[in-house]
């Protein structure tokens, strides 16, 4: 979630790209829209405590902290009828405990606050198995590099969209790295979950990397790989708060809501 809101500080310029040869055009009409509200939150199929944390933005032109809103009402239902009423557990921070969401199974979120409703709806996916990780060191110019590359094999004939995080160390990379299957359907992946000198880590042997892999619907897919896209075009830290990126809340709020599957795994880099 912190990391997440560092990318609230970007003017969302971009474009949408289902994969880095296949670009697709999406225009965004930003706007300095005063204050808005930004709602970030997941539903896993892992057993424990399931999240949604509220916020408000401040206008593009201001840069700012994002104060915590308290006393919402927050539930999650999904298409079977099942109800999940979310408590705060701290300023702005909503939780249920000793849940997990299903994969199949579609998920209604709604905030009501200061007299405003806000909805958003994410399917789960199908989870796919993350089946290695492996860490290379190539050679960028004059510098060295060790790369960790993700290993899977996509499902065939089915629309598949992912996230991957990543930490070395214990410190959470900053970077956003997405990916669909518009090219490998049915085929086996090795995708690199590339650094550069500017992010705020750097992989060196003996580290512990660790990766957590998401299959997500498309809707969440396209809010990351905004962000994604955007990151990369130079210094998210640079920039002031947008008015309305992608994604799948209504009534102008910022953020996201993800039904999805996770699947944790780490490696320690060899020493050479």
């Amino acid at each position: 979630m912190i990391m997440l809101r560092k990318y609230f500080q970007v003017l969302l310029l971009i474009s949408i790209c289902m994969n880095c040869s296949c670009k697709k055009i999406i225009d965004l009409n930003l706007e300095d829209g005063g204050q808005q509200l930004i709602i970030e939150g997941d539903v896993t199929n892992q057993r424990g405590i399931q999240v949604v944390k509220i916020s408000r933005s401040l206008a593009v032109s201001a840069r700012n902290d994002f104060p915590a809103v308290s006393g919402a009402l927050v539930k999650v239902t999904d298409n079977m009828g099942n109800v999940l009423n979310y408590s705060e557990t701290s300023p702005g921070t909503y939780a249920v405990f000793n849940v997990s969401g299903k994969p199949g199974r579609t998920y209604t979120l709604e905030v009501k606050v200061d007299g405003q409703t806000y909805t958003a709806i994410s399917t789960m996916p199908e989870p796919v198995k993350l089946d290695s990780l492996t860490a290379t060191e190539e050679t960028f110019g004059k510098e060295k590099r060790t790369l960790v590359a993700v290993n899977y094999t996509d499902p065939m004939k089915v629309p598949n969209y992912y996230l991957f995080k990543m930490a070395v160390n214990g410190v959470n990379v900053e970077r956003i790295f997405s990916e669909s299957d518009f090219f490998t359907d049915g085929r086996p992946v090795k995708k690199d979950l590339y650094l550069t000198s500017n992010d705020n880590v750097k992989i060196e042997q003996r580290d512990n990397v660790a990766v957590e892999m998401q299959c997500i619907d498309l809707a969440t897919f396209t809010y990351w790989r905004s962000l994604e896209q955007q990151y990369a075009s130079g210094n998210p830290n640079d920039v002031t708060t947008p008015s309305n990126p992608p994604n799948n809340l209504n009534n102008k709020a910022l953020g996201y809501f993800s039904a999805h599957t996770t699947e944790f795994m780490n490696v320690v880099i060899a020493q050479r």
